[in-house]
């Protein structure tokens, strides 16, 4: 029998993770309303483009092989020992495409009055005594970066502004508004961003552009498997990271917007987290992943909402819930109405 659902409860939990000035955690599906594309269509496009040499042939086929018996593109590609000419491929065709979508993002967004529930979400938070909120998020795509602009929000992702960026290192650019320190959005790129870049010398620039530049450059951007963990220990993504820890390791609440939980480098700071206080928590998806389900039910405490799309309206689960309960007729799943739990 379906059990009402204490809506009062549930706003109550919604309304505790905004007023923790939650840092707020972005997968994929952050962007796919925005037209950025999801790892399914990432995952095709990399099948049908990518040409594998010979020498390159027989380990190509490994990972199509794996995607066609039904692992999606991490699982796919993690473990597999690929040469570097076979890697360059998969980053070089994962840059143009997301980066076509996210160019069609800009467009669209300088020439009409574009509305960026996030950027909206953002602003509101700001509307109190906080001076930075962080963002960790696991995309390349500029999508929070537009949605700051969209609201008029400063915002750092570790380079200095301008068309040739520099790394910030360890001296952190601040933007004064009027006689004050601006507030400020900090965004934590963990797998780097369509507009950073290594030179041949090693030296990391970043430049604010939507094709390739010349063949001296190449993306600084970790795709799903490959070299990860190598990769990730290198700058400008060491940095990114330790600047992802802190605020994971630090947070008095989280609000995850499209992610999957399937990184190794997110999840076991949130689980250390929870360990040390129970803080609040919310997972918003169109569809919440297998593994964002069991993290909610088995790792996140007790003050954890996740929701969900569902035919009706909305699915919830909460540590009441565990296995969800539908609300009809409310897309409550969905940032924009998301806010009507707590605003």
């Amino acid at each position: 029998m379906q059990k009402y659902i204490d809506m009062d409860s549930i706003s109550r939990l919604a309304q505790a993770c905004y007023q923790s000035n939650p840092t707020i955690v972005l997968g994929s599906g952050a962007s796919i309303g925005l037209g950025l594309p999801s790892m399914a269509q990432l995952q095709e496009h990399l099948t049908s483009s990518i040409i594998a040499t010979q020498k390159e042939e027989d380990e190509w086929l490994l990972v199509k092989t794996a995607l066609n018996q039904g692992d999606h593109l991490e699982a796919a590609l993690e473990g597999k020992t690929l040469q570097k000419s076979l890697i360059d491929k998969i980053v070089i065709a994962t840059w143009k495409y997301i980066n076509e979508k996210d160019h069609e993002l800009f467009l669209n967004a300088i020439s009409k009055d574009s509305y960026f529930p996030l950027g909206e979400f953002l602003k509101a938070l700001f509307q109190s005594s906080n001076n930075i909120i962080n963002v960790v998020t696991t995309n390349y795509d500029r999508a929070i970066e537009l949605s700051c602009n969209a609201v008029g929000l400063m915002y750092s992702t570790g380079f200095t502004p301008g068309y040739y960026q520099q790394r910030e290192a360890t001296n952190t650019v601040t933007f004064m508004r009027g006689p004050k320190i601006a507030r400020m959005v900090r965004i934590w790129k963990v797998h780097g961003s369509l507009d950073w870049f290594s030179r041949k010398d090693g030296t990391i620039i970043g430049l604010p552009v939507f094709e390739l530049p010349y063949s001296d450059v190449f993306p600084q951007i970790v795709t799903p498997g490959l070299n990860k963990f190598e990769k990730t220990h290198q700058e400008p993504f060491r940095s990114s990271i330790a600047g992802a820890d802190q605020s994971l390791e630090n947070a008095q609440g989280y609000l995850c917007v499209g992610f999957g939980f399937r990184d190794p480098q997110i999840e076991p700071k949130l689980i250390e987290r929870f360990r040390v206080k129970d803080v609040p928590i919310v997972v918003l998806a169109r569809t919440l992943t297998d593994e964002a389900k069991v993290f909610l039910k088995e790792k996140a405490g007790n003050n954890y909402l996740g929701i969900e799309k569902s035919e009706a309206g909305s699915k919830l689960y909460t540590s009441g819930y565990p296995n969800g309960l539908e609300k009809e007729n409310v897309d409550l799943w969905d940032l924009e109405n998301f806010k009507s739990l707590v605003l």
